[in-house]
C-alpha cells in the first residue's frame, strides 16, 4: 500500500468541511470522504509502497520538530477534471505553505514519489468529492450549498499515513502559533 504525508486540519476547520461531506454523501451519493475513514488534510507528498515506512518517517518528521500550526484558508472550490471528477476545497496558496511543501520534498528527495505532488506541480487542495456517481455538476451543485466558506483554521498535525485502507503510522501535532 502506497503512503501519504499529509497535514492535518484543525477540529473546527475539519468539522466544517465534515459537513460537506455529509451533503455530498446525502444529495449527490458521494460518500467516498466519510467511508476513507480519515479527517480533512492536505496531502504534501505520496510515496509507493516497498519503501520502509520508518525510513520515510525519519526524514518527514525530522522536519516537524521546527514547524508550528500554519495558518490555513479555504476560500473556494475547485475540480480536477476526470471521471469521476475530484471536487475539492482551495486553499490559499501562501508561501508558507509552499515552503513546507518544498522542504519536505527535499527531505523526502531520495524516494521515487508521485508527480502531481512535487513541488512545481503540486496543487494544494482538500478533497471533498472524488468516487461518486453524481454527474460533475450535481457533485459541484450540492458541494456549492453546503459550503459556508470560506474555512479559516489552522494546519495542526503532520501524518505519515498508508492507505486503503487508512492507517496512521506516524502523527505529531505541530507547536501552536506564537
Amino acid at each position: 500500500m502506497p503512503y501519504a504525508v499529509t497535514l492535518r486540519l484543525d477540529e473546527d476547520a475539519a468539522a466544517r468541511v465534515q459537513r460537506i461531506w455529509r451533503a455530498l454523501a446525502e444529495q449527490a451519493g458521494d460518500d467516498g470522504a466519510l467511508r476513507l475513514g480519515y479527517g480533512p488534510h492536505l496531502t504534501l507528498a505520496l510515496l509507493p509502497d516497498g519503501i520502509a515506512a520508518a525510513t520515510v518517517a525519519e526524514a518527514a518528521f525530522a522536519l516537524a520538530h521546527a514547524w508550528g500550526a500554519l495558518p490555513i484558508t479555504l476560500a473556494g472550490l475547485g475540480v480536477f477534471p476526470g471521471d469521476p471528477p475530484v471536487v475539492w476545497a482551495a486553499p490559499v496558496v501562501t508561501e508558507a505553505l509552499l515552503a513546507r511543501h518544498a522542504a519536505l520534498h527535499a527531505a523526502l528527495a531520495p524516494f521515487p514519489g508521485h508527480a502531481h505532488y512535487q513541488p512545481g506541480a503540486w496543487v494544494p487542495h482538500v478533497t471533498l468529492s472524488k468516487e461518486g456517481q453524481a454527474s460533475a455538476a450535481r457533485v459541484i451543485e450540492v458541494a456549492t450549498a453546503a459550503w459556508e466558506g470560506p474555512i479559516i483554521g489552522q494546519l495542526d498535525r503532520l501524518e505519515l499515513v498508508r492507505f486503503r485502507p487508512v492507517e496512521i503510522l506516524r502523527s505529531q501535532a505541530l507547536r501552536a502559533p506564537g
